[in-house]
């Protein structure tokens, strides 16, 4: 063999190694995701999220009529959940719901907030808020709930741990957002509604944009009782979860890979999937390349399309037209 031949063969093999080594590296960083298996999924009783004593305002609703389920090439829905279980290996009703998409066609990234008081079909149970379904029967039964009601096809599940959640923005530093004067009040301690806060006032914030840490920016994104006067409000609450994930993602997107992997080093543990970790890079990869500035975003239901109602002891969200929501949703999701 020449010396040149040689050469280029050490390279070569050089190289190799190298993808083999980062392959294994990735793969042993991948495995600190928790996984769930939905084959194994235990489903328990039903309950009501009981919350007035008023009498029910609706005897039945008029669900419309779904005309399949929607999918189109180059969309990926992830349903990302947060919650709080609060005791250890056990589901609670979801505290929040985001269905985020990854589009390659249109090079976008979108995301939906579905409200928690929702009322739907949950598929072998009886009607009831959507925040049920998770609680009931996991990721499996939230995701039929979703493809009934709403006709779209979850692709992936992902739930989020809040330690995972405030270890992400420290590990940025802290991101900043504005506050208006209930939000601040709220957050330190003298708000009405404070005491329903789980965690110590915050001191040193200001009406305007501050700079918040981790167990900051929780308070703040998990707040239900600022925005619209109704002590159980969650349209401001979800659209402060938004706001929270833009703000991540302007700073992450600029990231140099070094930084993406302390950040995933120190959050990985609070993550369950049920992705492999093939179908995880791949995903990560391509909406990386995507190259969007920012994330679009929605709410089910949207302003001015739902009632308020009460059934089973439960204030709820109805839309006024289920075949109006879902095409909206529809459209919004695949275009």
């Amino acid at each position: 063999m020449s010396k040149a031949r040689k050469v280029i063969l050490i390279i070569l093999s050089a190289v190799a190694l190298l993808v083999i080594g980062a392959y294994v590296f990735l793969q042993i960083q991948l495995n600190k995701i928790n996984r769930i298996s939905t084959g194994e999924t235990e489903f328990t009783a039903e309950d009501f999220d009981e919350d007035t004593d008023d009498p029910d305002t609706i005897s039945s609703v008029d669900w419309g009529r779904l005309n399949g389920v929607e999918t189109r090439p180059g969309v990926t829905n992830i349903l990302l959940v947060g919650q709080d279980t609060r005791v250890a290996g056990q589901r609670a009703r979801s505290d929040s719901m985001i269905i985020l998409t990854v589009d390659t066609d249109r090079s976008r990234l979108s995301m939906v907030s579905l409200m928690r008081d929702l009322y739907v079909q949950i598929p072998g149970y009886s009607d009831n808020k959507i925040n049920a379904a998770y609680a009931f029967g996991g990721f499996p039964l939230l995701d039929q709930t979703i493809e009934t009601n709403f006709g779209i096809h979850i692709d992936y599940n992902v739930e989020v741990d809040f330690a995972g959640f405030k270890n992400v923005i420290d590990t940025l530093g802290g991101i900043d957002i504005t506050l208006n004067e209930e939000e601040v009040a709220y957050m330190n301690g003298t708000h009405k509604y404070s005491y329903k806060s789980q965690q110590d006032p915050i001191s040193g914030l200001v009406v305007g944009t501050n700079h918040l840490d981790g167990e900051a920016a929780l308070m703040y994104a998990r707040i239900r009782y600022v925005g619209t006067g109704n002590y159980r409000d969650d349209y401001g609450r979800t659209q402060r979860q938004r706001i929270v994930i833009q703000t991540v993602f302007r700073q992450i997107k600029d990231q140099p890979w070094g930084s993406l992997l302390t950040i995933y080093d120190k959050v990985s543990g609070d993550l369950t999937t049920d992705m492999t970790n093939d179908e995880i890079l791949s995903i990560a990869l391509t909406a990386y390349g995507l190259g969007a500035d920012s994330i679009d975003e929605y709410r089910i239901p949207a302003d001015g399309t739902y009632s308020g109602q009460r059934v089973h002891g439960m204030a709820v969200l109805v839309p006024n037209d289920w075949n109006s929501t879902r095409a909206d949703l529809q459209e919004f999701i695949y275009g």
